[in-house]
């Protein structure tokens, strides 16, 4: 599984990262510290069909984005 490590970089660079690693359409796991980035790529990823789980740590989000959905 892909890990894209987005802490500290601004939006929209953590989205554009998150576009190209889905044009392989293989689950992988994003991280980023800002709530924006988070709701941004958490939406973009559900609107092309793939199914997003979210944790929270005290510093960061980390979204684990896999398969579409049938």
């Amino acid at each position: 599984m892909t890990t894209l490590d987005a802490r500290g970089i601004s939006c929209p660079e953590p989205l554009i990262m998150l576009k190209k690693a889905l044009k392989s359409q293989t689950p992988l796991t994003l991280l980023v510290d800002s709530k924006n980035a988070y709701e941004n790529c958490e939406l973009f990823a559900k609107k092309q069909g793939f199914v997003v789980t979210v944790q929270k740590d005290s510093d960061a989000y980390t979204l684990h984005i896999g398969a579409e959905h049938e």
